[in-house]
Parts: structure tokens; C-alpha cells; sequence
């Protein structure tokens, strides 16, 4: 059986940030989308961003709070009405950015800036209590709500990478946000599928880890003395480089075999991170999940359990 490192062992019924450092949580996610807001008002939106050759335009248009783009009322309302599942993410995002491609610019970063301050107003009122731990449809599944806007932190920071061709100054917190809500919903995910099993991000400035079992999972930031022996191996199963490196290779934008030859990025403990493979199996919405589960399984490509593990961006 999979041994998590101590510090990773959940508490029966733990639900990673969002029991254990609700404030935390609440804070990433309030500040992420104040960074990233400011972050665009500097941005050229007609240039060319690096995500797929789309404009800075096309990258923002879908974090918006536009009425058809599932605006945080809607998804609580769903929540209320326990709608749970899998909810079609790509082909709402298609749909937005093509029913607002022409709008101003003032509107666009008016949309994300409601968003942002509809999250924080969620988060730090009073319907988080009754809310905040209801299940809810995503594209990855049913998560709670809350957990479900912490994974929101991930896009924020890809996208924010994605607009640095664009003009964008990305602050490093922002950067380190989304890796802690990506490692949050691996958590979430693990869980859910009833996995023992844990992983590390382990970057210059923190180690951020969760560990999943019993249906329950621990998300932490760690440090040498909460660990029994020496980083790495005391994390357990991890990646170890940059913030930004690691959200890159997540997300599909770095290789990781270019990148561990270039002694950019070490991954230790290859086989704990094989246990995260039914994460990649059996979550929705995945692109290309058959290819990345048959090389998972062979094993000789390093790539795979990192590659496309949760939050895939389209």
C-alpha cells in the first residue's frame, strides 16, 4: 500500500484548504483575480498571446462574468438545486468568446473585474457557510464550490503566462496561487476516487503537497521541519523546479523530457506518481486521455503523469 508522508495524512472527512485553511483559500482566490485584473489592465488586447495563436482578447473574454458564461450566481444556484456531474467547459468557452469577441475593451476588463469581486464577495460573506462545501458540476466533475473556485487559480495563472507575449507583467504570487489550487484539486480528485496517494511541487521559494486517502484529502504548504527527513524525499512523490515550469508543463506548454535533460525540472519517485494515474483515467474532459493512460501504464514516458493531470487548458 501507498505510505503518504505523515504530514499528508488527512483527517477523516478533510476536504484539503477548503476544511483545514478556509481563510487561505479564500485569500488566493480573492487575490488572484485582483492580480490578474490589474495585471490586464496593462495588457495589449489585440496582440497575439501564446496560447494556440489566439489574441490577448480570445485568452481574457472567457474569465469574464458575462451573463452566458456561467457567472458565479448560476453555478451557486446550481449548487442549491444539486446539480452535480460533468459540466462541458470547451464548448461554453467557445461560446463566449465567439458571443463576445467584438465587445470593447472597457467591457472585457469591466466582465473580469465583476468576476473577481463576485468571488471575493462570495468568499468572505455569509452564504460560504451554507454553500461552500456543496457539491457542484465541473469539467472535471462534482467538486464543492469552494474547491472548485480554488481550482480556478490554475487557468488565472496559465493564462496569465499565455498573456506575457502580450505585454502582461505576471506577479510571482500569482504564479504560486495556481500551483497550490492545482495541487489542491489533484488532491480533490484522488480523493474522490477513493486513491491513497499524495504529490509535491516542490519550487525555490515552498513546497506545496496534498495526500489523498480514505476519501478524504490533506492539501499543505510544507517545510523542512514538518517533514520526517530531508526534501526531497521526505515529500514523497513530486516535480521539483519553478513555479512557472510547473505550471507550464501541467498545462501542456513545456515537454518534460526536454525539460529534465536540461536539468530545468527533477521528478522524483516516478512510481507514486504512476498511483495519480486513475486521476487521468476517469476524470472528464481530458484531451487525449487514451494516449496519456496507455503511456502511464508503459511507463517509459516520463511525461505522462504530469503532463495532462487535472485543469487541462483548452
Amino acid at each position: 500500500m501507498t505510505q503518504l508522508p505523515p504530514a499528508l495524512i488527512p483527517s477523516p472527512g478533510e476536504r484539503g484548504l477548503a476544511t483545514s485553511d478556509p481563510e487561505r483559500l479564500a485569500a488566493s482566490v480573492a487575490q488572484s483575480w485582483a492580480l490578474f485584473g490589474a495585471m490586464v489592465d496593462d495588457v495589449d488586447l489585440d496582440a497575439v498571446s501564446r496560447a494556440k495563436g489566439l489574441t490577448a482578447r480570445e485568452v481574457v473574454i472567457p474569465l469574464g462574468a458575462w451573463d452566458d458564461n456561467r457567472p458565479l450566481p448560476a453555478l451557486l444556484e446550481e449548487a442549491r438545486r444539486g446539480v452535480v456531474g460533468d459540466h462541458d467547459q470547451g464548448a461554453l468557452v467557445d461560446a463566449v468568446r465567439s458571443a463576445h469577441r467584438h465587445e470593447s475593451d472597457t467591457a472585457i476588463r469591466e466582465a473580469l473585474r465583476r468576476q473577481g469581486e463576485d468571488m471575493e464577495s462570495f468568499l468572505f460573506g455569509p452564504d460560504v457557510d451554507e454553500l461552500g462545501g456543496a457539491p457542484v458540476a465541473s469539467m472535471l466533475g462534482t467538486l464543492p464550490v469552494v474547491t472548485f473556485l480554488h481550482a480556478a487559480t490554475y487557468p488565472l495563472a496559465t493564462s496569465a503566462l499565455d498573456l506575457e507575449r502580450a505585454g502582461a507583467r505576471v506577479p510571482e504570487v500569482l504564479l504560486d496561487n495556481g500551483l497550490l489550487g492545482l495541487v489542491d484539486t489533484i488532491g480533490a480528485l484522488a480523493a474522490r476516487q477513493g486513491l491513497t496517494a499524495s504529490i509535491a511541487a516542490i519550487t525555490p521559494g515552498r513546497v506545496v503537497a496534498t495526500g489523498a486517502t480514505g476519501g478524504a484529502w490533506r492539501t499543505a504548504l510544507l517545510d523542512a521541519e514538518s517533514l520526517d527527513g530531508d526534501l526531497p524525499d521526505a515529500a514523497g512523490p513530486s516535480a521539483e523546479g519553478s513555479a512557472r515550469l510547473i505550471l507550464d508543463i501541467t498545462s501542456g506548454r513545456a515537454d518534460i523530457p526536454t525539460a529534465i535533460r536540461r536539468r530545468e525540472v527533477a521528478v522524483h519517485d516516478l512510481a507514486g506518481l504512476l498511483a495519480l494515474a486513475p486521476v487521468v483515467e476517469q476524470v472528464p474532459g481530458i484531451p487525449g486521455r487514451a494516449a496519456l493512460v496507455g503511456a502511464i501504464r508503459a511507463t517509459s514516458v516520463l511525461a505522462g503523469a504530469w503532463r495532462r493531470l487535472p485543469l487541462p487548458r483548452r
